[in-house]
C-alpha cells in the first residue's frame, strides 16, 4: 500500500524548516521528495546582493562628502572670524594712537621695512584684495616713531604678525595704512587688510577694514597723547596748593680769613655726618580736571623733619612725612573710577626730634609733632563754605599743634635758631561749578555755558622767630628777624564767563629784624619786595664766642596769564597766581674749643598758590 503525504512546512533534524517537502509510504519505508515545488522564494540571488551593497556604499560616500564639506564650511567660517577679530584690534590700536602720530603716518620706507607690500603702488595705497577700488595717497614721514606700531613699529614697519591656537598652524599678517582722499583733506582714512592661508596651497583668504579720523581744529586734549576722532566738550581744570613754612641748615665758610673751607659735603656740626637738616610744616593740595566727567582729589602732607648725609644716601634718616589723600569722581562709567561721595579723611601726624653733634656743640630739631589734618572730596555733598552739594569740589584743611623749631647748644647755653609757634593753619579749595554758583569768597558766581573751576589757598602762620639768643649787651632779645601775624591767600577761577577774571591774593604782617641797634619794621603786602640785611650780635661763654647776623628777601605776588582767541578756543585760558616768598636766614660763627664752626639757617615761610584753565570746546 502507497499512502503520499505533502505539507507545506516540515521540520528537518538540524531544526531548520524545510518548505514544500511530500513523503510516501512504500513498503513500510518513508520516502521524502525534497524537490522545489512550485513557487519557492528561499534567498536573494548574488546579483540581487551585489545591488543592495552598490546602493548602501553609494549613500554612506554621499553622507561623507556632506559632512567634509560641513567641516570645511566650519573651519573657512572660524578662520574668518579669528580674521576679522585681529583686524578689528589691530584697527582699534590705530585709532588708539595720538593724533600727532596718526597725522604723520607710515614712516618712509615703511614697505620695505616689511619685505614688500604688495597693497602700494609708489606712494599710493591699491589694495590688491578686496572690491573697494581703494586708490588713495599715502601719509608718509621720515620723522615718525619706529615705536608706534601697528602704524610704525621696528624699522618703520606697517606689519602685525598674530597666531591664534584656535586655528593651529596659521598666520594672520595685518597691514596698517593711514591715508587721505585729497592733499588738503584734514580727515585721515584709516585702513587694516589682514590675510592668511588655511595650508600652502589654499587660496588667500582677507579681512579689509575702514574707519576715519579727524581733529577739530582747536579741540580739547593733548595731541600729542590723545587721539582726536571727534568733537570734545570744555575742558576744565584747577589746583591749589599750601606750603609750609620749611627751616634749613647747612655748613657755611665762617666768612674770616683762615676759617676752613666748606662745600656740600661738609657735615653741620662735628660728630654728625648729617650735611643737611630740614624741618617742614604741613602741606596742602587740591587738584580738579572736567571734561566729559570730573574728578576731583585732595592731599595732606604732615610735618616732618629729615636728616641727610650727602656722601651716603642710606645715612639719611626722617620723622613725620605722613599723608593722607582721598579722590572722587562722577565717571560711573569707567572701571576703577572713583567713588562718587567718599567719607573725609582726618589724620594726625607723629613726629620725633632730630638730633646732632657732640660735646660742647649739639642741635636738636623739633617737627610740629601731632598736627591734624582733614581732607574731603566729592560730587555729591558740599566740601566747603559756599559750595552748593551736588556741584564736584574738594578741600584740605590743616592746623599745627606744637611749635616747629631748631635749637643750638654750646655747653650749658641754648639759641633758638629758628622757630615757628602752634596754631599754624591752611584751608585749600577747590570746586567744578554747572548748576549752583559760588559763593563769593570762592568765586564762579556767574555761570553759563559749560560752568566754571575755581580754586584756592588761605595760610595763617604762628609767630616766627629767628636768631634767637641771650646776646650781649641785651641785643636783639626778641631774635634778629621776627614775622607775627603772617596770612596770605589767593584764589582763581576760569569758565565760560570766567575768560579774563583776574586773580584775588592777599598777604599781610609785620616783619622786625635787628639794625644794629633797634628793630626795623617792614608792613608785609602783596607787592612788598625787599632785602636787607641785618646787625650782627655776639655771645661768649665757657670758651666759645658766637657770633650770628642776618638776612631777609621778600618777593612780591605774581601771577601769569595766557589768553587765547575770542571764547577761550584753541589753545585756551589759564592762570596761576602766587603770594610770593618771605625769607629769613642767620648765619652762625662758632669760635672755641676745636676751632671754628659756621652754619646757615634759612626759614621760609611757605606760600600760596593756585591755577585754573578753561578751553572751550570746539563748536563753541
Amino acid at each position: 500500500m502507497v499512502s503520499v503525504t505533502c505539507a507545506d512546512t516540515s521540520v528537518t533534524t538540524s531544526g531548520r524548516p524545510s518548505v514544500g517537502a511530500c513523503s510516501r509510504v512504500v513498503g513500510g519505508r518513508v520516502l521524502v521528495d525534497r524537490r522545489p515545488q512550485h513557487g519557492d522564494e528561499s534567498g536573494f540571488t548574488l546579483m540581487e546582493l551585489l545591488v543592495a551593497m552598490m546602493i548602501i556604499g553609494g549613500v554612506l560616500l554621499g553622507l561623507a562628502a556632506v559632512q567634509t564639506s560641513a567641516l570645511v564650511t566650519t573651519a573657512q567660517t572660524r578662520q574668518r572670524t579669528l580674521g576679522t577679530a585681529v583686524s578689528n584690534q589691530v584697527m582699534e590700536q590705530l585709532r588708539a594712537l595720538p593724533w600727532n602720530t596718526l597725522n604723520k603716518g607710515q614712516r618712509i620706507g615703511f614697505a620695505a621695512a616689511a619685505g614688500g607690500d604688495a597693497n602700494v603702488a609708489g606712494a599710493r595705497l591699491r589694495p590688491v584684495v578686496g572690491a573697494a577700488h581703494i586708490d588713495e595717497a599715502l601719509v608718509q614721514s621720515s620723522d615718525q616713531s619706529t615705536t608706534m606700531a601697528p602704524l610704525s613699529g621696528a624699522g618703520g614697519t606697517n606689519l602685525t604678525r598674530t597666531v591664534n591656537p584656535e586655528a593651529p598652524g596659521i598666520v594672520f599678517t595685518s597691514r596698517a595704512y593711514v591715508s587721505r582722499d585729497a592733499a588738503a583733506s584734514a580727515a585721515l582714512n584709516l585702513t587694516v587688510i589682514t590675510t592668511w592661508r588655511a595650508n600652502q596651497k589654499a587660496k588667500q583668504q582677507f579681512v579689509l577694514l575702514r574707519s576715519a579720523a579727524y581733529a577739530p581744529q582747536g579741540g580739547c586734549g593733548d595731541p600729542n597723547n590723545q587721539p582726536y576722532l571727534g568733537a570734545c566738550q570744555a575742558l576744565l581744570s584747577a589746583s591749589a596748593g599750601g606750603t609750609g613754612p620749611e627751616i634749613t641748615v647747612t655748613a657755611a665758610f665762617g666768612g674770616m680769613v683762615g676759617d676752613p673751607a666748606v662745600d656740600g659735603t661738609t657735615p653741620i656740626l662735628p660728630g654728625s655726618t648729617a650735611t643737611v637738616a630740614s624741618l617742614r610744616v604741613g602741606n596742602t593740595g587740591v587738584g580738579i580736571a572736567s571734561q566729559q566727567s570730573t574728578t576731583v582729589e585732595a592731599s595732606a602732607l604732615h610735618a616732618v623733619g629729615t636728616l641727610t648725609t650727602a656722601s651716603d644716601a642710606a645715612a639719611t634718616s626722617s620723622t613725620g612725612g605722613s599723608t593722607s589723600s582721598l579722590e572722587a569722581s562722577n565717571d560711573i562709567g569707567s572701571v576703577g573710577a572713583a567713588p562718587p561721595n567718599p567719607t573725609p579723611v582726618s589724620s594726625n601726624g607723629l613726629a620725633s626730634t632730630l638730633a646732632l653733634g657732640q660735646g660742647d656743640l649739639t642741635m636738636a630739631l623739633e617737627p610740629g609733632n601731632a598736627d591734624l589734618s582733614t581732607v574731603r572730596a566729592s560730587t555729591v555733598a558740599s566740601c566747603a563754605t559756599g559750595i552748593a552739594a551736588g556741584e564736584p569740589c574738594a578741600s584740605t584743611d590743616a592746623k599745627s599743634n606744637a611749635p616747629t623749631r631748631v635749637s643750638f647748644g654750646v655747653k650749658s647755653a641754648t639759641f633758638q635758631v629758628a622757630s615757628v609757634a602752634a596754631s599754624s593753619t591752611t584751608s585749600t579749595f577747590g570746586g567744578r561749578f554747572t548748576t549752583t554758583p559760588g559763593a563769593t569768597a570762592i568765586g564762579c558766581t556767574s555761570l553759563t555755558g559749560a560752568g566754571c573751576v575755581a580754586a584756592g589757598v588761605s595760610r595763617a602762620l604762628g609767630n616766627v622767630a629767628v636768631g634767637g639768643g641771650t646776646w650781649s649787651g641785651g641785643a636783639a632779645s626778641s631774635g634778629l628777624i621776627t614775622v607775627t601775624g603772617y596770612a596770605d591767600g589767593t584764589r582763581v577761577e576760569r569758565g565760560a564767563a570766567q575768560t579774563a577774571s583776574a586773580p584775588v591774593t592777599t598777604r599781610s604782617g609785620t616783619l622786625k629784624y635787628w639794625n644794629g641797634s633797634s628793630y626795623t619794621t617792614i608792613a608785609l603786602g602783596t607787592t612788598t619786595s625787599k632785602s636787607v640785611s641785618t646787625g650782627s650780635v655776639t655771645w661768649s661763654g665757657g670758651g666759645y664766642t658766637v657770633t650770628a647776623a642776618g638776612s631777609v628777601l621778600v618777593t612780591p605776588s605774581a601771577s601769569s596769564v595766557t589768553s587765547a582767541a575770542t571764547g577761550c578756543t584753541g589753545e585756551g585760558c589759564s592762570l596761576s597766581s602766587e603770594t610770593g616768598l618771605v625769607t629769613v636766614s642767620v648765619q652762625y660763627r662758632v669760635e672755641g674749643h676745636g676751632g671754628v664752626q659756621s652754619f646757615v639757617v634759612a626759614t621760609t615761610l611757605g606760600g600760596a598758590r593756585a591755577s585754573a584753565a578753561y578751553k572751550a570746546a570746539p563748536s563753541a
